[in-house]
């Protein structure tokens, strides 16, 4: 007989796979590992991602909706910062787990180098 999961743990497997779902887009990921170095305007991202604004636009609106990106708009111009925590040590993991990295000190320094500071989260 198989054994029930508990609810607070189905609801927690549930939330985790909604997240990864939503970082699960190669722009959607590029867009936050961008991000993840500084906040980003629009055009910024557009130029440095090489995104046409359309796709762009589309990617951050489901970024903003699911709360991972906030934005910022002064005049006309948007700028765009990690807006969830979480997002940090998931996309920091994959950049380990993909980056061909071997050496644990390697590893460590690039963990170090993707670190943000709390106070990008005021």
């Amino acid at each position: 007989m198989t054994k029930r999961l508990p609810q607070n743990v189905c609801k927690s497997v549930d939330e985790a796979s909604s997240f990864i779902k939503t970082l699960a887009n190669p722009n959607r990921l590029a867009i936050v590992c961008s991000l993840m170095e500084a906040p980003r305007t629009v055009t910024e991202l557009e130029q440095g991602l090489g995104i046409p604004q359309p796709t762009l636009s589309q990617q951050l609106t489901l970024l903003r909706d699911a709360g991972i990106i906030v934005g910022r708009r002064s005049a006309r111009v948007v700028t765009y910062r990690i807006g969830d925590a979480r997002v940090l040590p998931v996309v920091q993991s994959l950049r380990l787990v993909f980056s061909g990295l071997s050496d644990l000190h390697a590893e460590k320094d690039a963990m170090d180098d993707a670190a943000i500071s709390p106070d990008m989260f005021d």
